[in-house]
């Protein structure tokens, strides 16, 4: 297993046994933060041998503005795929609270695929979240 992380905001860690790179979020992020947190999952999964499968640890980042989901949605997952070459398979993990929080009816109900490039799911067991990774095929 390897592992880095990014300032006092994010840990990475690869599991090669399980072809999954983790993100946790270790507190809340400004805009510019979670992007550039982003930014670096991708460079490290490129260098995790292109990992394709990214467990997202939220519970501590709480919640995320809706500029920012646009900029995910439209501008960072498209290029998910030409960085890692196939499809990104992301289980965010999130506190039970927070899916109370997260009914927001103009986004999607998960588990949902965007275009060809990557598919979301969201979990509140890490167990639950891992197995449902390791069961997409890459």
């Amino acid at each position: 297993m390897t592992s880095t992380s990014l300032a006092d905001f994010l840990q990475l860690t690869h599991r090669p046994d399980l072809g999954i790179v983790t993100a946790r979020w270790t507190r809340p992020t400004q805009s510019g933060e979670l992007r550039a947190g982003y930014q670096e999952l991708l460079r490290y999964a490129t260098s995790c041998d292109t990992c394709c499968r990214w467990l997202i640890d939220a519970r501590r980042r709480v919640q995320v503005d809706t500029r920012d989901v646009h900029w995910l949605t439209t501008d960072f997952y498209p290029t998910l795929r030409q960085h890692l070459g196939g499809h990104v398979y992301l289980a965010f993990l999130i506190a039970p609270y927070q899916a109370d929080d997260v009914r927001d009816e103009s986004l999607p109900t998960l588990p949902y695929t965007h275009g060809n490039y990557c598919s979301l799911n969201q979990f509140t067991d890490e167990g639950e979240a891992v197995r449902w990774l390791c069961s997409r095929v890459v």
